[in-house]
């Protein structure tokens, strides 16, 4: 027998604190949702050269609290994640509603039709799936789909709000809602994934996920929802994310941007400029890849609560890389929306500029990581707005802008002043 005290299982875990689609997984695994975890999971190179090494990895949830560990089991000489529990999950939204696969398949008495619900329904798209359920004589198990990662069509509590009173008009013994955390994953196929889930929580029978419909009113589970979370484009909260090299004049731009807003609209507009925002929300990270990713991570996650409120956010990082960039936006805009302007400035004119010296540095070889020069900028593929601040006045460059948000409805103009009579 293996000596206890060397064992690798009484080796304390290492912890990390892994995106929220990771936890996600490793829940609907260790709930019996899920039988494996889906493909291979992305790891950091420091955590997967521990892993490779036959660590286990401790899963941190947002509060710190270790609530996975994660391990890599060969097959086929690929590394495929293996979970153990280690404290129960208590994060994420919605989470007092969730019930486990167990619990739900217990509740069935009869076949079970499950609907994966990603988009808001319409009337006639309710009617046509219990109908089908109706022929079949099978219970409707509507899914309301949560996870990270996803574009809703609203907020996590109110998607699920509108898929329970969905429910609520059929009575538990026709139908049954519950709320199911189930990131979207890059480089998977989200159908099985969500079949897989559905057959977890004990159906017989699970529906492709729907498509918005382009016609027809929707139901008045999801219309009440959409008109309390989808206010007028004036009062929706909204993300306009700056995207550039150093000096290519995101931070001026989004500067006069934001004390225009504030002259002359009843916008709330909060500046989050990337200069800024590494002295006092990122102070101590470096420039390494990871620290840059989790730089504007946090740059997106105060984005998101102030467009969660209604408020207005101008974001003026460098964001070099595509893939944070997209998280970001689908963080946001599970909340509200989200604008990406990239300011395309040619690196010959921002060097030209250069007005901190950086670039002279970073040829010279005396700062290393510099996008640019030695690290590399993503150019966006499809931003709402690409500007190039070679030869024109700030002014222009702002008024780009502005005719972008105008023409979309998010601007207003300030309220009539009152006098006495």
């Amino acid at each position: 027998m293996p000596d206890p005290t060397t064992s690798p299982q009484s080796v304390p875990p290492q912890n990390w604190h892994p995106p929220q689609g990771l936890l996600e997984i490793a829940e609907l695994v260790l709930s019996g949702a899920l039988p494996v975890a889906p493909g291979i999971v992305e790891v950091p190179p420091e955590i997967a050269k521990r892993l490779d090494a036959g660590e286990t990895i401790a899963l941190e949830d947002a509060e710190g609290t270790p609530v996975a560990g994660l391990a890599w089991e060969v097959h086929q000489n690929l590394p495929l994640p293996q979970f153990t529990p280690l404290k129960p999950f208590t994060q994420g939204p919605v989470r007092a509603e969730r019930r486990t696969p167990a619990l739900v398949r217990e509740g069935a008495t009869e076949e079970v039709l499950a609907v994966p619900v990603t988009v808001a329904l319409t009337a006639a798209q309710v009617a046509q799936i219990r109908a089908q359920a109706a022929e079949a004589s099978r219970v409707v198990l509507w899914l309301a789909v949560i996870g990270a990662g996803r574009s809703l069509p609203l907020p996590p509590d109110g998607l699920w709000r509108a898929v329970r009173d969905l429910a609520a008009e059929q009575g538990e013994a026709h139908e049954q809602a519950v709320p199911v955390a189930v990131p979207w994953l890059a480089n998977t196929d989200d159908a099985a994934l969500l079949t897989a889930v559905a057959r977890g929580y004990g159906a017989t029978e699970v529906l492709p996920p729907l498509s918005a419909a382009e016609q027809g009113e929707l139901h008045p589970a999801f219309a009440r929802e959409h008109a309390r979370a989808v206010p007028p484009p004036h009062r929706r909260g909204l993300t306009v994310f700056f995207t550039g090299l150093s000096g290519s004049g995101k931070s001026t731009v989004a500067k006069a941007l934001a004390e225009r807003l504030l002259d002359h609209t009843t916008r709330t507009v909060s500046l989050l400029d990337g200069d800024e925002v590494r002295r006092m929300l990122s102070a101590g990270l470096t420039f390494s890849r990871a620290d840059r990713d989790l730089n504007i991570r946090r740059i997106g996650f105060v984005a998101a609560e102030v467009t969660r409120h209604g408020g207005l956010a101008i974001c003026a990082p460098i964001a070099p890389f595509d893939s944070v960039r997209a998280e970001v936006r689908a963080g946001v805009e599970q909340v509200g929306d989200f604008v990406l302007v990239h300011i395309s400035t040619p690196l010959e004119e921002c060097e030209r500029r250069d007005r901190k010296g950086l670039y002279a540095k970073a040829r010279a070889g005396q700062i290393p990581d510099f996008t640019g020069i030695s690290s590399p900028y993503e150019i966006p593929a499809d931003p709402e707005l690409r500007i190039d601040t070679t030869g024109i006045a700030i002014d222009a460059a702002v008024e780009q802008v502005w005719s972008l948000l105008t023409e979309r409805g998010y601007l207003s103009a300030p309220e009539p002043s009152r006098t006495n009579e």
